[in-house]
């Protein structure tokens, strides 16, 4: 059963590992270290181990490979909004440019019109399919934590089954909420110059990734 309630309260269970991963999560650049860490937390988890882990630094190569590994999954479950996108977008940008140099007024309008509705048609497709994409490659890199193979990522029948479920809708939903409510916090703390920006999107980044993983990470372990 997918605990919600102990994945909200995870990230401050240590305060120590909290520190770190606020510092952390605040450093441009050096903040892919917490989707790593994160990562490993899925790991964990999947394992049906839900004790928050320490920061170690004899793991940094592994944040580092995990994170790489991740974006690399992201991306391709991103390839089919990327085609449409392009495609659209070419299509609005050549009706622009041929109105542009058209001699009739009346046919570049006409042409204008067509071809940004056509564009339009296959933004629209790219959006959708960059949702659909999103979602699978969130249970793409947890399937990849729990099995320690790129390939675990890309079992696209699996992968769906797990999207398509109760559990992972409930899940989804309470990460936004929760990333909602810390983003009010980290604009409050902003009141305070810098340093308060800095914890707020710190505290944000570290524990929607600590807790997301961990439901999704659950997600896994409850889906056949």
């Amino acid at each position: 059963m997918v605990d919600y309630a102990a994945a909200i309260k995870k990230p401050f269970n240590d305060i120590q590992t909290l520190g770190i991963g606020i510092i952390l999560g605040a450093i441009p650049v050096i903040n892919f270290l917490v989707t790593g860490y994160g990562i490993g937390v899925a790991r964990k988890v999947s394992k049906k181990d839900n004790k928050l882990p320490k920061w170690d630094p004899g793991q940094i190569i592994q944040y580092i490979k995990d994170f790489v590994i991740s974006l690399v999954i992201s991306l391709v479950y991103l390839i089919p909004a990327g085609i449409f996108f392009t495609i659209g977008g070419a299509l609005a940008i050549g009706s622009i440019i041929t109105a542009i140099f058209s001699g009739s007024a009346e046919t570049a309008i006409g042409s204008l019109v067509g071809t940004i509705a056509t564009g339009g048609i296959f933004l629209i497709i790219g959006a959708i399919l960059a949702i659909i994409g999103g979602l699978m490659a969130i249970m793409g890199v947890v399937s990849y934590a729990k099995q320690g193979s790129i390939g675990a990522a890309f079992k696209f029948g699996a992968i769906l089954k797990k999207v398509l479920t109760g559990n992972f809708i409930a899940a989804l939903v309470i990460c936004i909420v929760y990333s909602a409510v810390l983003f009010v916090v980290a604009i409050l703390l902003s009141i305070v110059p810098i340093i308060g920006s800095l914890i707020g999107f710190g505290l944000m980044g570290y524990a929607t990734t600590v807790t997301g993983y961990t439901l999704f990470a659950e997600v896994l372990n409850e889906t056949p």
